[in-house]
């Protein structure tokens, strides 16, 4: 599932299936009509003839045959997988089964035979891998090669005519269904009926580039998501920080009004984009109005900035290093570094890519105070200014472009253009042109001031998180002063209770011992008086001591006394000496307790003298601490320098951009301004490698065997023009000999409309990608509905992300993109949230309906938007009476205002619908009253469906929504709860006026939370106008 080979199959046969259009109603294709006699020779001869081609013509003629209807193929598929028919409406017409290419001599030049995978599934009933088509094809190919191979054994004509007799019976044709075109050129002319996409991601299968296998295989680094609402859990306001640091903002500036900053948003944008990480693709997502061709426009203004400041560097100003074919031949080698920082701008919508080559070098885009500046530069002023469409209202000597900066490329004719602008680059640089080398001093001057500056606001910039952590650390320390004086405290009231609790026991102990030691001295008295007495008694015996010639009894008796004595005094003795020692243990007791009295009082002391050492030592910290944030806070309030703070409410931030102001915007303008004069300087010094550069890429041919030299063309063209853009359709054709990773930036725009096999080819030819868009718009128009490409994905065993209705070039490098937001489920690019466009309630329907209300408006100016109730029955989606409303009302406008109806003047009023056929009704009804505005190719301009208007503003918009109950599913289709695009668009091309026509309980029937909403928005959005006197309409 989902592998590189089976996303490129499944890519491949979308393609197959796109192939082999054509178009009927198409004036130079013809039908074919029956020949006399069978001669289809002389029916095409003649065909050619009419066309007078010159003999340098490679002309010929085209059959398309066994035309079909697209429907067809789609019905047999549903049938088949069983697919329900959705409401869906999608661009389905005519296929040519397939197409046999004749010179103008009726020679069938076979490498160019055609057939489509459409005519396969027709003839098998079912889905071919790539592999069994091309053998389908070969086979075919080869059959009708041998056809026409004529071996010169009879009459040119006959063979022919037999040939494509047999040809017609082999394939069952009818003329009916075959038509002719006679061709200028073969090869240029026949380039629209193939796939513009199918030889680059036939490449791609055996090319690998990081951008390229990230895209295709949906590799992700850990997302990092960019969620500026503090109030959710993903707020991580250090990310902000760390991107927004004065260091990593651009040195550049596209030079409009300094007085505007870009908003929060976009500078993150920018300084993602110009190198804050290693990133090499990213998108940005950036619903209407919010500013994504402004920041591009500073993140060019960077890179050819960058470029100077490389070519600066450079010892030798004329590259000497070349790249040679010829001996005669060379080309000088663009650095590196250099040609890495060119840029192409790549769209699927043609009107986006001639969008924004057109506005790059617009004098008007210019503010004042550098347009001086800018003719002083002289960055090709005149050669900018010498091609200008002259409308009626325009004078030919009036100047609209500042430089030329930039030019659309891709198709032949705009390539053409290139090599001319070219072309008159070198008769400038040659005869016109003043060689000034000073031009480098000054420049280099001036981008180290810049460097300077910036430096000394990162350095200032680094205060705050200095500030920030001392005063963390301060509030750290007060906290841990008072947890350890607590600490403290609390072991002193421990120890003193100890001591309290030991004294009193101590003191009970004591009076016991003293009680003791008073009956123990009492005791010892008594013995003492009771030793003396007997002392007495014994010295009084002692007088009565019997003589030697006392009688036995008398001597027996006397000792027997003297005994009795004794043994008394020996037993008091005893007891004395016993009592001391006991008396001695208590006062050892008592000396105990008085000794751990003085050791508790000692450690009381002790821990209040150390506690104390602590506390002063911590103030001390504190005050230190206290008096740097003082003294860095004053440093820092003296400044005056505009923060960034995180902490500010949601919409403050948004319209915020820290560190720098105008001064500094200036300064990057004219930076830029003096990085075109050493543009020009440097082109001078390498005229040389122009001229081979033009000479190398209008004739590519001829360098196929040295392709590093086309390649050195292209850097050279893009160093002559920074800017180069092109459609997708145009990649293939127009750098078809660029290989791998040789294009430095690639800048795709309305990224949200490109299908994602369209940009595969400019994708791998890429060193950095970024795509610019918004999946919330218009989705990319499809030829298959959606049921049939989810069966396709399951074919080929690929997941909606790559094949659906929704899947696009946005889509697929929202998901791998690092940076982002999660919108949702929806993981998204870098979002961009500051709208500046509409006007109330348009803005609020849309941030409402599509943004999850991140979005900021810039300006709080009510507009005026209101609901016409208008019901009818619907043929095809049209409601007649709807029609016949909106032309009374645009006709009342236009009564009030004629500019509406002036042609010379810009579109005052669009009018959108979902649906292809109201369109089409609704320019046939305003026809009516002059009001429908056709281009020069007949395409009406200001009524369509929203496909038209993607990209374009109006002061007033009209939606007109169709349908009646019969055709409900349609309705929900268009505004049900699962696609909010296209009330979304409809709504946000209007700047001040907004109104919906449609029946009204229709569409709340359907029970859409986007219609749903977008009534509740604006009904209080009247009531509250109503209520305040500033509607004039009424329900």
């Amino acid at each position: 599932m989902n592998t590189k080979e089976n996303i490129l199959e499944a890519w491949i046969m979308v393609e197959h299936l796109s192939e082999g259009d054509i178009r009927l109603k198409d004036n130079n294709i013809q039908m074919i009509e029956f020949p006399k006699n069978n001669n289809f020779y002389s029916l095409f001869s003649e065909a050619i003839s009419k066309k007078k081609l010159k003999d340098f013509q490679k002309g010929g003629i085209v059959l398309y045959l066994d035309i079909f209807k697209f429907e067809v193929i789609v019905s047999l598929l549903r049938e088949k997988f069983n697919l329900k028919k959705l409401e869906e409406e999608i661009n389905v017409g005519d296929k040519f089964s397939f197409a046999l290419y004749f010179d103008k001599n009726l020679q069938l030049v076979d490498s160019m035979t055609f057939f489509t995978a459409s005519n396969y599934i027709l003839k098998n009933k079912c889905v071919p891998k790539e592999k069994e088509f091309l053998e389908y094809e070969e086979e075919n190919k080869n059959y009708i090669k041998d056809l026409f191979n004529y071996s010169g054994h009879k009459n040119y004509v006959d063979f022919f005519n037999d040939a494509f007799r047999k040809l017609m019976n082999t394939y069952s044709l009818n003329l009916r269904n075959c038509r002719m075109k006679v061709l200028t050129n073969l090869e240029a002319d026949a380039i629209n009926l193939h796939s513009f996409f199918m030889n680059d991601l036939e490449k791609a299968k055996s090319i690998t580039t990081e951008n390229l296998d990230k895209y295709l295989l949906g590799i992700k680094k850990d997302r990092i998501n960019l969620d500026s609402r503090k109030d959710r859990d993903s707020f991580n306001p250090n990310i902000f920080w760390n991107i927004l640091q004065p260091k990593n903002y651009p040195i550049a500036r596209f030079p409009s009004n300094p007085n505007y900053a870009l908003s929060f948003m976009q500078q993150v944008a920018v300084n993602l984009a110009i190198g804050y990480d290693d990133e090499k693709i990213r998108s940005v997502n950036g619903p209407p109005g919010t500013g994504k061709t402004t920041l591009l426009k500073d993140i060019f203004a960077e890179l050819v900035v960058e470029q100077a400041s490389e070519i600066v560097e450079l010892k030798s100003k004329e590259i000497k290093d070349k790249v040679s074919c010829l001996e005669n031949t060379g080309i000088g080698k663009m650095p590196k570094s250099i040609a890495d920082k060119g840029i192409l701008v790549a769209s699927s919508n043609n009107g986006a890519v001639q969008n924004i080559v057109n506005e790059l070098p617009l004098i008007s885009g210019i503010d004042e105070m550098f347009i001086e500046e800018l003719r002083n530069a002289d960055y090709f002023w005149n050669i900018s200014n010498s091609n200008i469409s002259v409308n009626k209202n325009q004078c030919e000597k009036e100047e609209k472009f500042w430089g030329l900066f930039s030019l659309e490329g891709g198709k032949k004719d705009n390539m053409n253009n290139i090599l001319t602008s070219l072309e008159e680059v070198i008769n400038d640089l040659k005869n016109n042109y003043v060689s000034n080398k000073n031009v480098y001093n000054d420049f280099k001057k001036q981008y180290e001031y810049l460097l300077k500056f910036k430096q000394e606001k990162q350095i200032f910039c680094e205060k705050y998180p200095l500030l920030k952590k001392l005063k963390e650390e301060y509030d750290y320390s007060i906290y841990h002063y008072q947890q350890q004086k607590e600490e403290f405290e609390n072991e002193l009231r421990i120890i003193e209770g100890e001591y309290i609790e030991y004294q009193q026991e101590a003191n009970v102990r004591k009076v016991q011992i003293e009680e003791e030691v008073r009956n123990t001295d009492e005791k010892i008295i008594h013995n003492l008086t009771e030793q003396n007495q007997i002392n007495l008694s014994i010295d009084a015996l002692k007088l009565q001591k019997p003589c030697f010639f006392s009688a036995k009894k008398i001597k027996q008796d006397y000792k027997k006394r003297m005994g009795s004595f004794s043994e008394e005094l020996i037993q008091i003795i005893d007891k004395n000496r016993e009592l001391n020692k006991y008396k001695h243990s208590l006062e050892d007791e008592i000396n105990t307790i008085l000794k751990k009295e003085k050791e508790y009082e000692n450690k009381i002391y002790q821990k209040r003298k150390e506690n104390q050492q602590i506390v002063e030592k911590e103030l001390d910290k504190i005050k230190e601490i206290d008096e740097s944030i003082h003294l860095l806070s004053k440093e820092i309030n003296a400044a005056s320098v505009k923060v960034l703070d995180m902490n500010a409410d949601y919409n403050t931030l948004q319209m915020d951009n820290p560190w720098f102001e105008k001064e500094y915007r200036c300064l990057q303008s004219r930076l830029f301004i003096a990085a075109l004069k050493l543009r020009k300087q440097f082109l001078y010094e390498n005229i040389k490698s122009i001229q081979a550069a033009q000479i190398i890429w209008n004739k590519q041919k001829e360098y196929l065997d040295n392709k590093e030299m086309i390649e050195e063309a292209w850097n050279w063209m893009n160093m002559v023009i920074p800017v180069i853009s092109t459609t997708f359709a145009s990649v293939h054709t127009m750098c078809k000999n660029l290989g791998k990773k040789t294009i430095g930036y690639l800048f795709v725009d309305e990224a949200g409309q490109a299908l994602p096999q369209s940009s595969v080819g400019a994708i791998f030819r890429s060193k950095q990608v970024m795509v610019v868009g918004d999946p919330a718009q218009i989705k990319p128009v499809l030829t298959l509905d959606s049921a049939i490409l989810r069966m396709l994905g399951k074919h080929y065993g690929v997941s909606k992300e790559y094949l659906s209705d929704e899947a696009s070039t946005q889509t697929l490098v929202d998901d791998i993109s690092r940076y982002g937001f999660c919108n949702g489920d929806k993981w998204i690019g870098i979002p961009l949230w500051v709208h500046r466009r509409c006007r109330n309630p348009m803005f609020n329907i849309s941030n409402a309906i599509s943004y999850g209300g991140n979005m900021v408006q810039s300006t709080d100016t009510p507009g005026k938007a209101f609901w016409f109730d208008i019901s009818g029955n619907a043929i095809d989606k049209y409601v007649k009476e709807q029609g016949e409303f909106l032309r009374n009302k645009i006709s009342e406008l236009m009564k009030q205002n004629p500019d509406i109806n002036d042609k010379t003047k810009k579109d005052t009023i669009y009018v959108i619908t979902p649906f292809k056929n109201v369109a089409y009704c609704l320019s046939q009804e305003l026809k009516k009253i002059g009001f429908t505005r056709y281009d020069e190719k007949g395409k009406v301009t200001n009524i369509g469906t929203v496909h038209t208007f993607q990209g374009r503003e109006a002061l007033i918009v009209f939606f007109v929504l169709g349908c009646d109950e019969r055709s409900i599913g349609a309705a929900n289709w268009a505004v049900g709860s699962a696609n909010p695009n296209i009330l979304n668009v409809a709504a946000t091309r209007a700047k001040e006026e907004f109104y919906i026509i449609g029946d009204k309980r229709l569409y709340l029937g359907i029970k859409s939370t986007i219609i749903n909403e977008s009534f509740r928005i604006l009904d209080r959005f009247n009531y509250s106008n109503n209520s305040n006197g500033t509607n004039k309409y009424k329900s």
